[in-house]
């Protein structure tokens, strides 16, 4: 299965392995648990990237499963690719190549287990209290640099 996956989905597999989360090695309907943890963790780097944008949403808190016994694969994995595609896209539109930026934060990542990190009650991964963030500023100025 690795071999038919990015690197970058790889180091993806690596946080979420590490984090306790799901890892099904075949297309699968999750549990209800893990469906409310993807909405929570796409709502949210949607709203920070609206945020970013500078536009407000007016209650991120809110998340209510109206559809319970509702579940389609086929339209998760065209919302997810369609996400990919637009994030994508934003960067192209700042003209920011995706590979550096998007590497910086999957070693981010994988460098926030350990000192208080913890899991929430939603079973995502909180990092610790220690943890820098991506030097993307850095990123950016090489890619600046370079371009």
């Amino acid at each position: 299965m690795t071999g038919s996956r990015s690197l970058h989905q790889q180091m993806v597999d690596a946080f979420m392995h590490r984090a306790k989360q799901d890892l099904p090695s075949r297309p699968v309907a999750p549990l209800a648990s893990v469906l409310r943890l993807r909405a929570r963790l796409i709502l949210e780097e949607a709203l920070e990237t609206i945020d970013a944008l500078g536009y407000r949403v007016r209650d991120p808190e809110l998340l209510v499963r109206e559809r319970p016994g509702v579940l389609d694969l086929v339209e998760i994995v065209d919302g997810c690719c369609d996400i990919m595609v637009v994030t994508t896209g934003t960067l192209s539109a700042c003209g920011v190549s995706d590979l550096p930026v998007q590497l910086a934060v999957d070693i981010n990542n994988l460098a926030k287990f350990g000192g208080d990190g913890r899991l929430d009650e939603y079973g995502k991964w909180v990092k610790p209290s220690d943890h820098q963030p991506p030097n993307l500023k850095e990123v950016l100025r090489a890619l600046s640099a370079a371009g």
